[in-house]
């Protein structure tokens, strides 16, 4: 219900897959490609500005150290691919959790609202990444 009907399959399969002992829960080829905008599609917004910000340390520390080519946003993509899912299952607990604990009328309607995704966030951030891809290319 939480993670929407046209992904529910999906993610019920993967989420089976994590255990306290086992984390890992299938490489996610979307959070691999898309990164941040896969975390603001899915409504991690916390987790998308936390992304966002380490972006920016990392690019910062290697205009300091003057590395032009460090492959850490390789590094990213393929954490964001390879645990993407198992931060979704951190996220939707949390947010399960939230919900019941507020104890309003209508728990189901107020996850369908919590949860699903937010196709407007999403495009906004490939927009904005589509945007500074173009900038870099024509500065080089």
């Amino acid at each position: 219900m939480f993670v929407g009907a046209k992904y529910a399959s999906y993610y019920q399969a993967q989420f089976e897959k994590i255990t306290p002992k086992k984390q890992y829960a299938g490489f996610n080829i979307a959070a691999f490609f898309l990164g941040v905008v896969w975390l603001f599609y899915r409504k991690m917004y916390r987790y998308g500005f936390m992304a966002i910000g380490l972006i920016v340390v990392i690019g910062m520390v290697e205009i300091l150290l003057g590395i032009e080519r460090s492959g850490a946003n390789i590094g990213l993509a393929v954490a964001f691919g390879m645990f993407g899912n198992t931060l979704y299952r951190h996220h939707v607990d949390q947010q399960i959790a939230k919900t019941r604990q507020l104890g309003s009328g209508s728990v189901n309607t107020e996850l369908e609202n919590r949860g699903g995704t937010n196709i407007v966030a999403g495009s906004i951030l490939l927009v904005i990444w589509l945007g500074l891809v173009a900038l870099a290319i024509s500065a080089s």
